[in-house]
């Protein structure tokens, strides 16, 4: 049996500015976000983790190395398959800006018909974020042992994950929340694969996980709001 803890990244100072950061270098969790980072850490450190896998991008991998704080025998993977929406020239942009233009309607409801202006389009970061689950879960899921990776990726990625493990269209998507430092499980047993669980945060853990209580829209949203702007 292989697990993935799928681990949004706490919250980051563009979250906190209402920015769509994209793939944007240089953004990093701001002091909320470093405290969601530290809580999640301690929720997760009685986890047998196996593996951690992280996204490329400043803010996933902040949050990746103070889960391994917990687990220093376990080395950090960066993969770029699990890396932002490219948001083209939309990135770096207020999401109040954006919410004003005629494309936000179709993103809230048929993304799969959306490509962002000099980026990614939904369909494209769909198949590429999938693709990337299947090689992970193929890759631990070679032996008896059970296995759980955490891999630390962004709000769109993990929804668009979600989505597809449940057999739902791409459409459906935006309908499934996922806040900062939140974990939502996938379980893989033989060619069946399960959504046990969806955007936990760090003090419901424990007890879903089954181990002893140790001593906390586009882009994702800031995790204060579940309207439909993210």
């Amino acid at each position: 049996m292989t697990e993935i803890l799928l681990v949004r990244h706490a919250r980051s100072s563009a979250n906190a500015s209402g920015v769509l950061a994209g793939r944007a270098k240089g953004v990093r969790l701001d002091e909320t976000g470093k405290d969601q980072a530290r809580g999640l850490s301690l929720a997760l450190a009685n986890v047998p983790i196996t593996g951690l896998v992280s996204s490329p991008l400043d803010r996933c991998m902040e949050t990746a190395r103070a889960i391994g704080v917990n687990h220093p025998n376990i080395s950090l993977t960066k993969n770029f398959d699990l890396i932002e929406m490219d948001y083209g020239l939309w990135s770096g942009l207020k999401l109040s800006v954006l919410a004003k233009r005629k494309e936000w309607s179709a993103i809230q409801s048929t993304p799969s018909q959306v490509r962002f202006p000099e980026g990614e389009s939904f369909l494209e970061m769909n198949a590429r974020v999938n693709q990337a689950i299947d090689e992970v879960f193929a890759q631990y899921s070679k032996g008896k042992k059970r296995q759980i990776i955490a891999i630390f990726t962004h709000g769109d990625v993990i929804k668009a994950i979600i989505a597809h493990s449940l057999g739902l269209h791409l459409d459906a998507f935006q309908k499934i929340v996922v806040d900062p430092a939140s974990v939502s499980i996938l379980r893989q047993e033989g060619n069946s694969r399960f959504v046990i669980s969806q955007n936990i945060r760090a003090d419901g853990l424990e007890s879903l996980l089954g181990v002893r209580k140790s001593a906390a829209t586009v882009g994702g949203g800031d995790g204060s709001s579940h309207s439909r702007i993210r």
